[in-house]
């Protein structure tokens, strides 16, 4: 079994917490910190709740430290990360890792057409590679469309970050 036959539907959180584009930085702020999460995801309204973009921790940190206090109340679309980059529930988990590398991303939404179906994140993809440790063999391969050195530092960061391995 690899990584291209794992479907990311396998692994995704589907309880994608988000707010409307709309509100303000605070709001997404209030919505990481009561729910321990690393981002919020961006709506268009509501009503339809089509994802259109994505608020982090680093994007909070990096509003707070260069707007003034009355810039932080300004709607949220005008601060999110967009375009989303995204993936259809149809894709495999190789593919969330390529896509992940490939634009340095830490996290990637997951759509069925254009409803959001989940988010899948860096620590799901290392958290499923050692739950599976067979799996890892097929990560470090020589072939495997990323380079080895990127693949050993992001496992040292993930290994020595993570309380469960303290």
């Amino acid at each position: 079994m690899g990584l291209e036959s794992i479907g990311i539907s396998e692994i995704i959180k589907k309880d994608v917490k988000v707010i409307d584009q709309e509100q303000n930085i605070f709001a997404a702020s209030k919505v990481m910190i009561d729910n321990s999460i690393g981002s919020v995801v961006i709506i268009d309204n509501n009503d339809s709740k089509n994802p259109v973009g994505i608020i982090t921790e680093r994007d909070v940190v990096r509003i707070v430290s260069t707007f003034s206090l009355s810039d932080l109340e300004v709607p949220i679309r005008e601060l999110m990360s967009n375009p989303l980059i995204t993936l259809s529930q149809n894709a495999s988990v190789l593919d969330a890792m390529k896509l992940m590398y490939e634009r340095k991303i830490r996290r990637v939404i997951v759509l069925e057409g254009n409803t959001l179906s989940g988010i899948v994140t860096e620590h799901d993809l290392f958290k499923l590679l050692m739950s599976n440790r067979e799996l890892i063999t097929t990560v470090i391969a020589p072939d495997s469309p990323i380079p080895q050195k990127e693949l050993y530092e992001d496992f040292s960061h993930f290994w020595f970050s993570n309380s469960f391995y303290k």
